[in-house]
């Protein structure tokens, strides 16, 4: 058969070959044009195979706007479970070159502020911070790192991030001024530390913040039921002097959260310069 036959069955062939159609249990045929044309059930299979931004991502461009509020496609893609958001988890590249927008409708789309207790913007260093507002105001969020890097990495960035107190610190104020708030940890970019200023809106914040932590129960070491924090420090130090460890949590695991003393099992990371108890560096080895 010569090419100019096979051309014109090509053209002749009857639409319902062109597609392929699929037929869902209980339902009748459907077309199939695009990923957006699959039942829910295959879209969650193939999601599965996903790590977790990744798969938020996912069910964010299929489903567009829709996906800011859950619905019965967007839930069936990304389930109910987020403690836990860490971007650390995903392609390095593409968190790189996720916004404002794209962190906010991955923030909607689970319900952070009900869901959410450990945020982690691991590589998100093309973000000002506005992306962060769907957590106004949670009440379950435990732990916010804000260093836009990988556990155990550099925390200097260059070039520097455009991550912005002004726009950031109200949505930790909404946060730390919430009764029950539960916040035991904050992670901050190097970038507001560099320069400490008993003036800058970040030092008025930290004063705030290590208030809230002063202001529930009194906490001691768990080894040795030291009084923390020692020697008059603050949980977060707050010495414009020492441009080093300013704005960095004291006696508190990066990990898991439980406050010892540096006598005891509090290991800190040199390169970090973060805090992890003796037990959860053990279990990272």
């Amino acid at each position: 058969m010569n090419k100019s036959n096979n051309a014109t069955m090509m053209e002749e062939a009857p639409p319902d070959i062109k597609r392929r159609r699929i037929v869902a249990a209980g339902s009748s045929s459907q077309e199939v044009r695009c990923l957006s044309d699959l039942p829910s059930g295959i879209l969650a299979h193939a999601a599965s195979f996903l790590v977790a931004p990744s798969k938020v991502l996912f069910a964010v461009a299929l489903d567009g706007t829709s996906a800011v509020s859950p619905n019965e496609r967007s839930s069936s893609i990304v389930g109910n479970q987020w403690d836990i958001l860490d971007f650390g988890d995903t392609e390095k590249e593409l968190a790189m070159k996720l916004n404002d927008h794209d962190i906010e409708k991955v923030l909607l789309c689970i319900d952070a502020v009900n869901k959410v207790k450990r945020l982690k913007l691991a590589n998100c260093i093309n973000i000002a911070g506005a992306g962060l507002e769907p957590l106004r105001g949670s009440a379950i969020i435990e732990q916010i790192d804000l260093s836009l890097v990988g556990e155990h990495q550099n925390q200097k960035l260059h070039p520097e991030p455009p991550i912005s107190c002004d726009i950031v610190l109200p949505i930790l104020d909404s946060i730390i001024e919430r009764e029950g708030c539960a916040l035991m940890h904050l992670q901050f970019p190097q970038v507001w530390r560099d320069e400490p200023s008993t003036d800058s809106e970040f030092h008025q914040f930290l004063q705030r913040y290590n208030q809230m932590l002063t202001n529930r129960e009194q906490v001691g070491c768990l080894e040795c039921n030291q009084r923390l924090p020692t020697d008059g420090n603050q949980w977060i130090d707050g010495d414009v002097s020492d441009p080093i460890d300013y704005g960095q949590q004291y006696s508190t695991c990066y990990d898991c959260f439980k406050h010892y003393c540096y006598e005891c099992k509090i290991d800190f990371c040199c390169t970090c310069r973060t805090d992890y108890c003796e037990d959860c560096t053990k279990m990272s080895d």
